[in-house]
């Protein structure tokens, strides 16, 4: 039950586009700030990434709000 948990840095690979879903995945949503609606001149969304889910589907994680952040300050 921790709230913020430092994640490993990631290498990005780029590949053509999937044809079909990946298993025990789920697409973590990525933001620049905890405030996910952003502001008027900024959004916060920036994009999906894909991470292994281990033994829990995808539910598992959206129901907890899982997300990763480039920063924790507001």
């Amino acid at each position: 039950m921790e709230l913020y948990v430092k994640m490993p840095v990631i290498h990005f690979k780029p590949i053509q586009k999937r044809s079909r879903a990946l298993q025990n995945n789920y697409e973590a949503p990525l933001y620049y700030y905890p405030i996910r609606a952003g502001t008027v001149d900024r959004d916060s969304f920036i994009m999906k990434i894909d991470l292994k889910s281990g033994d829990n589907p995808a539910s598992f994680w959206i129901k907890r709000g899982t997300a990763l952040l480039l920063s924790t300050a507001n």
